[in-house]
């Protein structure tokens, strides 16, 4: 069944190449989204404002700050095990200078298959967002090799680590600008990511008896750090 669905998808693209290339006059337009809803002022403040009211916790720093920003968040929420993406904006070391001995500091270096024990009892996970969405008050996360997908969903509490010029108006210039940051590292221009996740905020529903529950499907605190 799999060769017959191969050569079935085979002939089609083959079929779709011959007449892109023999009928020359059809024109090209590159498709183009606008957002459907309407900002006023600028996108940061938007940003701030629809995310906070997501319930998302949104602290303002530095680049040079952003070691002791992070750290200042571990000690409020006495954070003990944290894991952190590898391609965070922070140099490591200063990391761990400023956090000291009050926290355990785990790059996300192997596989689940490798520390399974250990991810599942660590409470806190730092992660470099690429990019916020104004309208919707939404952060946009992509995953690679160095930047697993799991990091932002397995631990209670998150950390995310924004730049303030990454700020877009809409879902879909956020989609984009995802596809752009993994084309450029992997220097691949028709690469795509394995996952572009837009987070909106802690995790909750009120699928059961109508209460509203936290943590269900990802963590139950966020943290968004503008530098």
């Amino acid at each position: 069944m799999n060769n017959t669905a191969n050569t079935a998808r085979d002939e089609i693209l083959s079929r779709l190449s011959t007449s892109i290339s023999k009928n020359t006059h059809i024109q090209n337009h590159a498709p183009h989204f606008e957002g459907a809803i309407k900002i006023e002022g600028e996108l940061l403040e938007t940003f701030k404002k629809n995310h906070s009211n997501n319930k998302g916790i949104i602290v303002e720093s530095s680049k040079e700050n952003l070691p002791a920003t992070i750290a200042e968040i571990l000690r409020e929420n006495e954070a003990k095990e944290v894991l952190y993406n590898v391609d965070i904006d922070v140099d490591s070391s200063a990391l761990s200078a400023s956090v000291g001995a009050s926290a355990n500091l785990v790059p996300y270096t192997k596989s689940v298959d490798e520390i399974r024990s250990q991810l599942f009892s660590i409470d806190t996970s730092i992660v470099q967002a690429r990019c916020g969405v104004a309208d919707l008050g939404i952060l946009c996360l992509s995953a690679n090799k160095d930047a697993p997908r799991l990091s932002s969903l397995i631990t209670n509490t998150c950390i995310y680590l924004l730049p303030k010029e990454n700020i877009v108006q809409h879902i879909f210039a956020g989609i984009e600008f995802a596809k752009g940051y993994e084309r450029k590292r992997s220097g691949d221009s028709n690469y795509l990511p394995t996952n572009i996740i837009f987070v909106a905020g802690p995790s909750r529903t009120a699928d059961i008896e109508l209460i509203t529950v936290f943590g269900v499907h990802g963590p139950r605190k966020t943290y968004v750090v503008l530098y």
